[in-house]
């Protein structure tokens, strides 16, 4: 239980966000001499973690390689060229990414966070807490049941020989079924593969008449292309009226509603499984640490998604998940006479199929299929290779060997490079802007990066852009320090299953850059304390913004004995990993550091 003694202490940090009693000795009286202009406010809000859609710095991944492929490191900022239509831009943020140094992180053993107990307890164990987490995303809405049975087994394999202590992985689907979030519980895993099955919103194509794919129904729908709709007719003709045309008078008129159909049927299956994702990778960017998504699809269409990719791709390089995709179809080959997506029996051998129609003399409908199926292949992998390309991941096709697919495409790149900029005299359009990432001196190295974005319709407010850069900090596991903090930490037991963390930042107010304003000394701070679980889940957080404008005399006190700034948690029976950002809202600076607490009740 907590005594007099330690409430009256927590009372007074939540109340002036000092601390310990003693450290601004000559705080009251001052507050006394001037009330209406206190040399503390502070406030405490609940960080929400939200997600904002809209931006005005632009984020590129980069990823170079060799003439090997193996990724390069070493880079620095100066060896990056960025242009924006053509235009030459300032690099304002350049990170280093490395896969190995990540996996590896663990918090120093001379780290400056200690854990006290207000009743004995053992010393808190080293556990491997949460540090990468993999979604395996299955599109389980356009997968055959082969494919899905292929790559389930493929999946539980790596899983067996890939995940370590601090991995954490999770099943989705583009359908929302059979969903299961990170876990680091192998049967959990396993059980959940083993359920998965195809959930096609759409009957397919083979039982339709006409068997129409979403790309055959695109170019009878959109494209307007007069050989598909020749092909159509002739099926609708075939399996409505044994062949006779006579007989089938509105067969042309009936294809183009089945095209018509079968393409808003194509698009609606398209959208969600993007939207899906969208989701998946939100729902990420509120964990520490790395993240990663495999995508297990046979691909779509995203013709007139164009929009909705380069969000999803935006939204991936903010959040810090990288996508790769491995097409299920594995080494996809052509059945002779083009047969792969439909039965393609009922095509004549040679010619159009129908006396007086438009094709003419030329190949045969079956012939002609077969063109428009190899091209269908083409553009449904498109989505996958430009989103695993433009957020850093491996696009890995044309295989049978799904358990070296799943090694390449769960294996993040060992070093990659983050920079961003904001664009100058930026038009709030919502239009397309090309991007091109050179290197300085390239010596036969290959970049990959995102080949473009479109501009904001809004520009983001300042706040908005502070609120972004915490919760970065937060969420990433780095530690680093633009101003020197320690940490204290603390628990009081609240009942058999809860107790209350104080967590006490000491900032070195010598660091701190104040602002005169007639007598007073000003500076502003935003600290941000969170708690994760074993699996990496957010326990409890809190926010505490503190303005502080102190007389001389207690800025004399304050430089002696260091700035104190508390927040307190709630927390259940277990250990946590703590994060603890301290941001100078004046400057700009921040420091991100680590700590684990157990709580043993």
């Amino acid at each position: 239980m907590e005594t007099p003694g330690n409430l009256a202490r927590l009372s007074l940090a939540l109340l002036l966000g000092a601390g310990i009693a003693g450290v601004w000795p000559a705080l009251p009286a001052a507050v006394s001499q001037n009330q209406e202009a206190p040399e503390i406010k502070s406030q405490e809000t609940t960080p929400t973690f939200t997600v904002r859609a809209q931006r005005n710095e632009v984020e590129v991944r980069v990823v170079v390689h060799d003439a090997k492929g193996n990724a390069v490191g070493g880079l620095t900022k100066d060896d990056f060229r960025l242009s924006d239509n053509g235009k030459p831009q300032v690099v304002t943020v350049f990170m280093v990414e490395s896969n190995k140094a990540a996996l590896a992180a663990k918090p120093p053993a001379s780290a400056s966070t200690s854990v006290k107990s207000a009743e004995p307890s053992e010393a808190a164990p080293v556990l491997a807490m949460a540090q990468r987490y993999v979604a395996l995303y299955f599109d389980d809405l356009v997968v055959t049941f082969e494919d899905l049975a292929r790559t389930r087994a493929a999946a539980e394999r790596y899983l067996d020989s890939s995940m370590q202590p601090a991995d954490r992985a999770g099943l989705f689907t583009s359908s929302g079924l059979e969903v299961l979030d990170f876990t680091d519980d192998r049967a959990k895993l396993r059980q959940a593969l083993a359920s998965l099955r195809p959930h096609p919103q759409t009957v397919p194509a083979a039982r339709d008449c006409p068997p129409l794919t979403p790309y055959e129904a695109y170019l009878i729908a959109e494209a307007h292309d007069s050989l598909m709709l020749n092909i159509a007719t002739w099926e609708v003709i075939t399996c409505f009226c044994e062949g006779d045309s006579k007989h089938c008078p509105d067969a042309e008129s009936r294809a183009q509603m089945a095209a018509q159909l079968a393409w808003q049927n194509g698009q609606g299956q398209s959208k969600q499984s993007l939207r899906v994702l969208m989701n998946l990778v939100r729902r990420m960017g509120s964990l520490p640490g790395q993240r990663s998504v495999l995508w297990l699809s046979q691909g779509f269409l995203s013709f007139d998604l164009y929009t909705d990719l380069d969000e999803l791709i935006d939204r991936a390089l903010r959040e810090h998940v990288v996508i790769s995709a491995l097409d299920a179809r594995g080494l996809w080959t052509e059945t002779l006479g083009g047969e792969d997506a439909s039965d393609q029996s009922i095509l004549p051998l040679s010619g159009s199929g129908l006396s007086g129609g438009s094709e003419g003399p030329g190949p045969s409908m079956r012939s002609r299929l077969s063109m428009y199926l190899s091209a269908e292949k083409k553009v449904n992998e498109d989505v996958m290779a430009q989103v695993s390309h433009d957020t850093g991941g491996v696009f890995v096709h044309d295989t049978n060997d799904y358990d070296a697919g799943f090694r390449m495409a769960g294996a993040l790149p060992e070093f990659s490079y983050l920079l961003a900029f904001s664009p100058q005299n930026l038009k709030y359009d919502g239009k397309l802007h090309k991007l091109k990432v050179e290197l300085v001196n390239a010596k036969g190295l290959s970049v990959q990066a995102r080949s473009g974005y479109f501009a904001p319709n809004q520009e983001l407010r300042p706040e908005e852009r502070t609120r972004r850069e915490i919760e970065d900090a937060v969420l990433s596991q780095e530690e680093y320090r633009e101003f020197p903090v320690d940490l204290e930490t603390q628990f009081f037991k609240l009942k058999s299953t809860e107790a209350r963390v104080s967590i006490m930042a000491r900032v070195d107010a010598r660091a701190v850059h104040f602002r005169k304003e007639g007598d007073r000394n000003l500076v502003n701070f935003r600290v941000v304390c969170t708690a994760f679980d074993h699996d990496g889940k957010l326990a409890d957080g809190m926010q505490r913004d503190v303005e502080l404008r102190l007389h001389e005399a207690t800025l004399a006190h304050v430089m002696s004995a260091g700035l104190k700034l508390p927040c307190q948690l709630k927390l259940g029976v277990g250990t946590y990993a703590l994060r603890v950002v301290v941001y100078d809202t004046d400057s700009a600076r921040m420091t991100a550091l680590n700590g684990t607490v157990e709580i043993p009740f």
